[in-house]
């Protein structure tokens, strides 16, 4: 994804409670709707937010990405997972 298309400064007015409360809520991790005539026009999202969403539509395009988690996951249901440096450094051992 490119990266925005506009810049706007953040500069409200000293009186703009809405505003100000919409920005509380982005730095506190919220995403704030943006409406114009009573119609969800946009949305701001936290910085980084953005990446992540990309970082998992990446993965979830990966097959084999995909096919390796749900075999961890399958293997974690069937309690086919180690915990902990002794447990790891056992199961090591008992492959040598």
């Amino acid at each position: 994804m490119t990266g925005p298309a506009y810049d706007l400064p953040w500069e409200p007015q000293p009186k703009d409670d809405a505003w100000s409360k919409a920005r509380k809520s982005i730095e506190n991790g919220d995403v704030v709707a943006l409406t114009a005539d009573g119609k969800r026009i946009a949305e701001i999202v936290p910085m980084g937010l953005v990446d992540e969403l990309e970082e998992t539509v990446e993965i979830l395009s990966d097959n084999e990405a995909v096919q390796a988690l749900l075999d961890a996951r399958r293997s974690i249901e069937e309690g086919d997972v180690v915990q902990g440096v002794d447990a790891v450094r056992a199961l090591l051992d008992q492959r040598k």
